[in-house]
C-alpha cells in the first residue's frame, strides 16, 4: 500500500473479532499531528468475513488519509504477542508504538512521545500515563506509575502495551521480542526482560492513551479462567511472577463480575483460586468480590479513590530512589 517515504515511526495495531472497535483505534492514529509514519494492522482473525471487513477498513483509511503509510498483514499466530511480532517484522520505523484495537491514542500522543525518544538515543523503552475507561460505567481515571528499576524489578507497574514505545535498534540488538507461547501477560514478560538486561527505561506522566476496559473479548482473553501461561512465566521469573499472576487472576474474577459476565458466588471463586494456585484468597479479595456483587458502581467509585491514593504513594516512593 502507498504512503510517505522516510518512515521514522511504526504504529502496530493487532486486531481480532472487533472490526467496529478497530475503526476507532485507527481514527485516533490517523488524526495525530505527525508526519512520515506508518500504521500496520496485524489481522489475527480466523473468520474470513471479519478479515474481509478489516481489509476494507484499511483501504478506506488509505483513501481518506494518504499521507500515512498503511500496511495490512494477516497473522496466523495463536496469541497477541505473536501477532505483534509479525507486525514488527514487516514495519521499518526506528521507533514502534503498540496500540490494542480497543484502545485509543489521545491528541499529540505520537509527537510528544517521539520528542522524548529522539532526545535520548540510548532509551530502549518509554511508557506514558493514560486514562482508564470502564464501560459501560461513566468512569475514567488517570493512571501513572513513575519508573523505578528497584520497584519495577519484581512488581511491574507499566499499564499496558498501548502505553509502550520501543527503540527497534536496541530491541533487535538484544534479541527482544514478545513470547509467542504466552496467551496473556506477554507485555509483562517483555518489560521484565528489558529491565533484566539493564536497558534504559523512562516514564512520562502525560496521559497520552486511553485504555478501554469492557466485556468484549480481548485478544489476550482466550479462556478467562485458564492459566496455561502461568507455569511458563513462573519458570522464568520465579515467585514474584507467581504473585503477579495470582493478583491478575483475582482481578479477572472481579472484572467479570463488574461486567455482568459471572453470577458465581464468592465461595465458588475462592475454591477455584485455591485449586488453581494452592492459595486461599485473603479478606481483601472477599470484600472486593462481595462489594462488586452488591453494586458494581459503588465498587468502581471506591476503586478509583483507592487507586489514586495508591498511585500517589508509589510515585512518591519511586522518586526517592
Amino acid at each position: 500500500m502507498s504512503g510517505p517515504d522516510n518512515i521514522n515511526l511504526s504504529v502496530i495495531i493487532p486486531t481480532k473479532n472487533r472490526p467496529h472497535l478497530l475503526q476507532r483505534a485507527m481514527a485516533s492514529v490517523a488524526l495525530q499531528n505527525y508526519p512520515n509514519f506508518e500504521v500496520c494492522i496485524a489481522d489475527n482473525n480466523t473468520d474470513a468475513e471479519i478479515s474481509k471487513q478489516v481489509r476494507a477498513t484499511v483501504i478506506d483509511f488509505e483513501n481518506r488519509y494518504p499521507q500515512i503509510k498503511w500496511l495490512y498483514i494477516h497473522s496466523n499466530k495463536p496469541y497477541a504477542g505473536g501477532t505483534r511480532n509479525d507486525g514488527i517484522t514487516i514495519t521499518t520505523g526506528r521507533y514502534i508504538i503498540f496500540l490494542d484495537d480497543d484502545d485509543e491514542l489521545l491528541p499529540n500522543s505520537i509527537k510528544l512521545r517521539m520528542d522524548e525518544m529522539n532526545a535520548d538515543a540510548g532509551l530502549a523503552l518509554l511508557y506514558c500515563a493514560g486514562y482508564s475507561k470502564v464501560y459501560p460505567y461513566p468512569f475514567k481515571m488517570y493512571r501513572y506509575y513513575h519508573y523505578s528499576k528497584q520497584l519495577h524489578q519484581d512488581k511491574l507497574m507499566m499499564m499496558s502495551c498501548s502505553s509502550i514505545m520501543i527503540n527497534r535498534e536496541i530491541f533487535d540488538s538484544n534479541n527482544l521480542h514478545f513470547d509467542e507461547q504466552l496467551s496473556r501477560m506477554e507485555d509483562y514478560d517483555l518489560c521484565r526482560k528489558v529491565i533484566e538486561k539493564g536497558l534504559k527505561v523512562k516514564s512520562i506522566p502525560l496521559p497520552l492513551v486511553q485504555i478501554n476496559l469492557h466485556p468484549e473479548t480481548r485478544m489476550s482473553s482466550q479462556h478467562l479462567v485458564s492459566y496455561d501461561f502461568k507455569h511458563r512465566l513462573i519458570d522464568r521469573w520465579g515467585q514474584t511472577a507467581a504473585d503477579e499472576i495470582y493478583g491478575y487472576a483475582e482481578g479477572v474474577y472481579v472484572w467479570r463480575k463488574c461486567f455482568g459476565m459471572s453470577n458465581a458466588p464468592y465461595t465458588e471463586m475462592a475454591e477455584t483460586l485455591k485449586r488453581d494456585f494452592g492459595k486461599t484468597p485473603n479478606l481483601a479479595f472477599k470484600l472486593k468480590y462481595n462489594l462488586v456483587s452488591f453494586s458494581p458502581k459503588l465498587y468502581l467509585a471506591l476503586y478509583h479513590v483507592l487507586i489514586s491514593l495508591s498511585q500517589q504513594h508509589k510515585n512518591g516512593k519511586a522518586r526517592q530512589f
